[in-house]
């Protein structure tokens, strides 16, 4: 059975992976700062409080892990002090097979494609964040620099509706989706994890 690390497991997106992890069979490694946000038990999840920020709590969540799936969120500009932690964490391991980056649309090479989103919302969240989005572009610059086998996916904007079998992903240069509901977003992460021809790409992920 494969283990997998997923990095930011007490949010909305977290949950939902692991979830869906346990349904197809892993091994789960949750780090989350606040455990009581993990309600459910399973003999295959281990729920570890700690920060991404940690070497220490890091390297407890992806001991043995095959898989890292990260749903870092952040308020602040910090994710780019996660990002080189955990990177540095990861190139560690020995058996790593993929790691999964989810990411914010607008931040690397999606700046422009973010600007086809039509809803007002999307155009004044980037107006008024641009510390940290800049701070998730550095993110992302470190990941690419690295050795790692990554995929970057950027949801068009997360939902809380159900799922859907309409889930689509383009490159940065095309129009952007639909919004997507983090069920699909996890489920979609569940059909690459392991599919060949996925290592080292960076899409923009919605719905039709």
């Amino acid at each position: 059975m494969s283990r997998i690390a997923v990095l930011g497991a007490g949010g909305g997106l977290g949950t939902h992976l692991i979830t869906v992890a346990l349904e197809q069979g892993y091994e789960v490694s949750a780090l989350v700062r606040n455990p009581e946000k993990i309600t459910r038990a399973n003999y295959n999840l281990t729920v570890i409080k700690g920060d991404a920020g940690s070497r220490e709590d890091v390297q407890v969540a992806i001991e043995g892990c095959r898989f890292a799936l990260s749903a870092l969120g952040a308020r602040k500009p910090v994710m780019t002090a996660s990002v080189r932690n955990l990177v540095r964490e990861l190139q560690a391991v020995k058996y790593l097979k993929r790691f999964i980056f989810v990411s914010w649309l607008g931040a690397g090479d999606s700046a422009m494609q973010a600007q086809g989103v039509s809803e007002l919302r999307s155009v004044i969240t980037r107006s008024m964040r641009t510390k940290m989005f800049q701070d998730i572009s550095r993110a992302e610059d470190i990941i690419r620099a690295s050795p790692l086998p990554y995929v970057i996916l950027r949801p068009t904007r997360l939902t809380d509706g159900g799922p859907t079998d309409s889930t689509v992903a383009v490159d940065a240069n095309e129009d952007p989706p639909e919004p997507i509901s983090r069920v699909d977003l996890a489920r979609f992460v569940f059909g690459i994890l392991e599919e060949p021809g996925w290592e080292r790409r960076e899409v923009t992920v919605g719905t039709k």
